[in-house]
């Protein structure tokens, strides 16, 4: 009786453990199989690469789970049958709890453990894997060749921008990112989709400069201070930009008394990109070039506006108000004789 209860444990023991294996390497992401590549975790190669190509390691683990299946069946069976194991009133009980052992402990309690610890297991399980799949590597070969008619082209496991944006929301109900986060790589993919035509401030709203103007003729209180840089124009003509002008430089010049020179004389190159191009490539164009401003030309050739770095930046973390903007929350408690509230007047 002994030897017939080893026989037992041994079988339910050995398919139990391909059985949480196969559920293991099925369920983990193979995000945190490249984490744990990436941090030296012990398995962590090996693990990458079958998750790379699944199917001769999951074919190994499948064969290995029969083997154990009906070999150790055929073995307990075989064992319980003799005449001074069990008599025959216990025969047709014994088999049914074997059934019941291996359905429970063979299959439903390891593979739910194997999911809710797939990568602790997996890691654990990728070198005996490796193993094995060498030692099966003949009956591997022969399954795939017989299965080949009626298996199509395998797919490779990608994951989607929208899968991520999923999973980035529920990493923020779940509490393991902040929203802001959560917001970030939201917005990080929709750079691609946005362009400089979206989020150009239009040509009818530029502050130019001509680019033959003395700097004589300028009064500073004519500037608007809230723009930190202002285009230049050849003969006031929008669609003949000439530069860029700091507004720094040109407060410097007119300190200086500089008066001698013109508009043209403190320009910079002007950068000049198509309405259509990505937010995601305007923010590579402004590390290239390390300006924070380009001209937008339409498809003919002609000015449509300008983009700034803040603009490719509010389209990530939201509208950034600095100190030369109006204040909005000032703008909308102004009262309609122009005045603002008094104490306990404001709208809450």
């Amino acid at each position: 009786m002994t030897t017939l209860v080893l026989l037992v444990l041994a079988l339910v023991l050995a398919s139990g453990l391909t059985s949480m294996s196969e559920a293991a390497l099925f369920s983990v992401p193979i995000s945190k199989v490249y984490l744990a590549r990436d941090a030296n975790r012990s398995g962590g190669g090996r693990l990458a690469a079958i998750k790379e190509n699944m199917q001769r390691p999951i074919s190994a683990l499948v064969i290995l789970n029969n083997l154990i299946n009906i070999l150790g069946s055929v073995m307990v069976g075989y064992y319980a049958a003799k005449p001074d194991v069990l008599g025959d009133p216990y025969k047709g009980t014994f088999a049914g709890v074997l059934t019941f052992l291996i359905i429970v402990f063979s299959e439903i309690i390891p593979k739910t453990v194997g999911e809710r610890y797939n990568l602790g297991i997996s890691l654990g399980a990728a070198i005996p894997l490796t193993l094995i799949t060498w030692v099966l590597w003949p009956a591997i070969l022969v399954i795939e060749q017989i299965a080949r008619p009626f298996s199509g082209k395998a797919s490779k496991d990608v994951t989607s921008e929208e899968e991520i944006r999923m999973m980035a929301d529920m990493g923020n109900k779940a509490g393991l990112i902040s929203g802001d986060e959560s917001r970030l790589i939201s917005n990080a993919f929709r750079l691609n989709d946005v362009t400089a035509r979206e989020i150009m401030s239009h040509r009818l709203d530029l502050a130019s400069l001509e680019n033959d103007t003395p700097l004589e003729e300028i009064n500073p209180s004519d500037l608007d201070m809230t723009h930190s840089r202002f285009v230049v124009t050849r003969a006031g003509d929008l669609d003949d930009i000439a530069g860029i002008i700091y507004l720094r430089d040109l407060l410097l010049a007119l300190a200086g008394d500089r008066t001698g020179l013109k508009v043209g004389d403190l320009k910079k190159p002007a950068h000049m990109v198509h309405d259509s191009t990505p937010a995601h490539q305007l923010l590579h164009q402004f590390q290239i070039k390390r300006q924070h401003l380009f001209v937008v030309l339409d498809e003919y050739g002609g000015t449509s506006g300008v983009v700034s770095l803040e603009d490719v930046l509010e389209e990530l973390v939201g509208e950034i108000i600095d100190e030369t903007d109006p204040d909005e929350e000032e703008s909308r408690n102004v009262q309609g004789d122009g005045t603002l509230p008094q104490d306990g007047q404001a709208e809450a």
